[in-house]
Order: structure tokens, then C-alpha cells, then sequence
């Protein structure tokens, strides 16, 4: 009798497939090179850019902001202007009965109204606000420990939020004077007793050379990125 059996049309074959596969050692060399040149490359940018370059995203777009008042207490008699309009220096904005008249410290632009004609002022109300918008740049605030390394002149790309773009600049003004001592904020110096490091932030002032209109985006953010070497 013969006990030869056919196999059975069901039966698999469950032999990893990978089993037979075998990874050369050149592979495996090759693809190491290729990882290490990469990570070489990386640090080498990261070297460079920390080399020539200082970069921070603590900027914004600027403008020096009058806010008139009223100057006398009284009805207010005249409003010439609306929000939005260009005005020059030495123009006549408003009045208040009893009061001076109001005129534009600057060539620039309203950029607010908190009254209108017919309102009762005091002479602390903020009557309007007027922006020197023909004198635009971008402040950003640079580290204690790094702003040695920034001078006037040097050139900078600052990218603007607003237009999703960079544009052409250059350093115009580096401040001899700490933010918080500008606004006269509250530091980490105490007479308590105790005291917390913090790091000191110093403004600089940069103007683009690029043609771009940045009287409507007082405020928004920006990135500079300065040629320090």
C-alpha cells in the first residue's frame, strides 16, 4: 500500500518571507554616512547662523502715538477731522469751549476719535489720537547679552506678520537704555531683600528700504533677523 499523500489544496506555506533576505554591510555603511552628513550639515547651518546672524521674533510694527486731550474742561465745539485722515503738523483738530484749539503735533494720520462734537470734556479726556505715520520702523527688543553685538547699519530681513513676507532693512538706532527703564516698569530689583535675575531687553529701532505701506499695521508682530558678523 502506498502511504504517499497528496498535499492538501489548503496547506500553506508559513515561512516568513523575510527569512531569506539578508541586509548587506554596504547598506547598512551607506545609510550611516548618509544620517551622519545629514546631522554634520544640521549643526553646521545652526554653527553659522548663531555666527552671523541674531534673530528674534520680540518685534512689532511702530510709530510714535500723540493722544491729545482736551486741555479745558467744556463742550467740545469743533471736531474737523474722522478716523483715518491724513492730517499735517500744526493743523487745527478740534476745540473745547473756553479751551485752545487742538492741533496735529505731526504729519500723520488719525487713528482714533474718543469724541464727538457736542460731547462734555474734562481736561485729562483723551479727545483723539494721531499716529506719525510718515515715520514708520520696526522696534524690536534684543538681550542684554547680545545686544554688544548689534550696531547701526548692519543689515536686517524682517519678515511681517501682516504680509506673510520678508522685507529689506537696516538698523537705524540701538537704545543706551533698558525697556522696563523706558516705560518704568516693574524690574527684578527689589529693596525687599530678594532679588531674581531676569534678562534686561533693549530696543532697537529698524526702517525698512523696501517700499511697504505700514501705517495700517501699527502693532502687529514681526521677525528680524540682523547680519551681526
Amino acid at each position: 500500500m502506498s502511504t504517499n499523500q497528496e498535499p492538501d489544496e489548503y496547506e500553506k506555506d508559513f515561512t516568513p518571507k523575510t527569512e531569506s533576505r539578508k541586509i548587506s554591510k554596504t547598506m547598512v555603511i551607506a545609510a550611516a554616512i548618509v544620517i551622519l552628513l545629514a546631522g554634520l550639515g544640521i549643526a553646521v547651518y545652526f554653527i553659522h547662523e548663531g555666527s552671523f546672524y541674531y534673530q528674534t521674533d520680540n518685534a512689532k510694527v511702530d510709530t510714535v502715538i500723540y493722544q491729545l486731550t482736551a486741555n479745558a474742561s467744556g463742550q467740545l465745539i469743533r471736531m474737523n477731522v474722522s478716523k483715518g485722515d491724513d492730517v499735517k503738523a500744526g493743523q487745527t483738530l478740534a476745540k473745547v469751549e473756553s479751551g485752545p484749539f487742538i492741533h496735529s503735533p505731526v504729519d500723520g494720520t488719525v487713528t482714533d476719535v474718543k469724541m464727538q462734537k457736542g460731547d462734555y470734556a474734562i481736561a485729562t479726556d483723551v479727545i483723539l489720537v494721531v499716529a506719525k505715520t510718515s515715520d514708520m520702523y520696526i522696534t524690536a527688543n534684543v538681550e542684554e547679552t547680545s545686544i554688544l553685538k548689534i550696531h547701526k547699519g548692519q543689515s536686517v530681513s524682517v519678515s511681517l506678520d501682516a504680509y506673510g513676507r520678508s522685507f529689506a532693512g537696516y538698523v537705524d538706532k540701538v537704545d543706551t537704555v533698558t525697556s522696563t527703564k523706558l516705560t518704568g516698569s516693574a524690574s527684578s530689583f527689589t529693596t525687599s531683600g530678594t532679588y531674581t535675575k531676569v534678562t534686561q531687553l533693549i530696543p532697537i529701532k529698524i526702517k525698512l528700504l523696501d517700499d511697504v505701506d505700514l501705517a495700517d499695521i501699527i502693532g502687529t508682530n514681526a521677525t528680524v533677523k540682523i547680519r551681526i558678523k
